[in-house]
């Protein structure tokens, strides 16, 4: 019996052998691939990380930005803005949780350069941080051409881009070259749909559009020209002409045309030089539309305030849009309340903040600085942001992770006009005349 009974003994040691060595092998980390836990995990206090690197205590993120130039005044309204307030938001609340740092919270270290505007000096740029500065991510640069030249150097060197200012239909072929770049900008494909469901609710019949030669404004009128007659909507178009100094050719045949509408897809110093002519010529159609830097409130402001009360633009977000909205515009004015180069912008810094909470999200849940991984989250999820859900489809922000397309200054307050349920305010139509020249 004794005999028996240790023989039982033996058998049941071997057992236990044998499943305490299966776990033990089973937590060998297999080649390629990570031993964190699953982004769905949260971490408890009695699960513990490995540490690949117990003496880095930041994430080094640089940007190639347009300082001065041409383009400075993206860097001063519309993602300059965004960046460096999430930068220091994170920081301030200790830094981003990486799991594979021990599940460590890590800082962010900042580095920013100068491109001077120029697309030539960006990719310098962009080459000497990405080779020398031992980033973890690389922000995005300024304008469309930026982003084009941009793509292929990000993707050489192992960078996700999340573009802000810039993209459209130009940068559409880089979605088949290019497997991790992302672009949070609303641009015609998105916008001139909307504008065209207001205009059909409104009773507009024909629009007079002006538009730049360029790639803004020949995919703006491109895709009018598809969007337009859906609604049986008439339109004539005339180029702008490079020089912004005189615009009365313009108005004069505008005011001819007989239009109920007038549209400008121009940049903010033909579209001011076009809202001066039109008060001082007396041309008052129903509805007025700017494009580019309508958007930012400075513009609003400079060209007259109450004066153009009813200046459409395309955008949009408000402070209406929902308490997220409106807690996003009140903290971000009091982030920059003493700087006098700042004022707020409607079209694209709702999306651009939201794409760096994505970001942020993303480097959580994987618990990595890979960029390829994180990128793959971007690429496959919906993300739940302060703003709302926001997913990336085909490279960009779907059009429901924005909170508008189409905007109308009303009584100084920038409200989305959109068709549905979007609209924060009734458009205001026909908008008030312009005040006597």
């Amino acid at each position: 019996m004794q005999k028996k009974s240790w023989l039982i003994i033996a058998l049941a040691m071997v057992l236990l052998l044998s499943v305490f060595g299966g776990c033990a092998k089973s937590s060998e980390p297999t080649p390629g691939k990570t031993d964190a836990p699953a982004a769905t995990e949260k971490p408890t206090g009695e699960e513990t990380y490995p540490d690949k690197d117990p003496n880095k205590t930041t994430i080094k993120i640089s940007a190639v930005r347009p300082m001065s130039g041409a383009n400075v005044s993206f860097e001063y309204y519309n993602y300059g803005p965004v960046y460096k307030m999430w930068v220091d938001e994170v920081n301030a609340a200790g830094g981003i949780r990486v799991k594979e740092y021990g599940n460590r919270k890590l800082t962010i270290d900042l580095v920013t350069y100068d491109d001077t505007s120029d697309v030539g000096i960006m990719v310098d740029l962009l080459i000497k941080t990405m080779t020398e500065d031992n980033v973890d991510f690389v922000l995005s640069p300024c304008s469309t051409a930026s982003l084009q030249a941009a793509a292929p150097i990000f993707d050489q060197y192992g960078y996700l881009m999340i573009g802000a200012e810039g993209g459209g239909t130009d940068t559409k072929p880089l979605y088949d070259e290019y497997e991790d770049i992302f672009f949070t900008t609303s641009f015609s494909v998105h916008q001139v749909p909307k504008m065209a469901e207001i205009f059909n609710e409104l009773g507009v019949k024909k629009v007079f559009i002006t538009y730049m030669q360029d790639a803004h404004g020949l995919e703006y009128i491109e895709t009018t020209h598809e969007e337009f007659p859906k609604y049986g909507i008439e339109y004539v178009e005339v180029a702008a002409p490079w020089d912004f100094a005189d615009m009365t050719p313009i108005i004069t045949q505008a005011m001819e045309s007989g239009a109920d509408a007038f549209v400008a897809y121009v940049y903010p110093p033909w579209g001011a030089s076009l809202i001066n002519t039109g008060i001082s010529m007396g041309y008052n159609p129903k509805a007025w539309l700017t494009g580019p830097g309508g958007s930012q409130q400075s513009f609003y402001d400079e060209a007259g305030g109450m004066a153009v009360n009813g200046l459409m633009f395309e955008g949009a977000w408000s402070v209406n849009s929902g308490p997220a909205y409106a807690d996003f515009a009140k903290r971000i004015a009091e982030y920059y309340k003493d700087e006098p180069t700042w004022g707020p912008e409607w079209w694209g810094t709702a999306g651009y903040w939201g794409a760096m909470e994505m970001l942020q999200i993303a480097i959580e849940e994987t618990g990595t600085l890979d960029n390829a991984v994180v990128a793959d989250y971007l690429h496959n999820n919906v993300i739940q942001t302060s703003l709302g859900p926001m997913q990336f489809v085909n490279h960009e922000l779907t059009v429901d992770s924005w909170a508008g397309m189409i905007g109308q200054y009303i009584n100084g307050v920038a409200e989305v006009i959109d068709v549905g349920v979007k609209r924060t305010a009734d458009p205001v139509y026909p908008k008030p005349d312009w005040p006597a020249a």
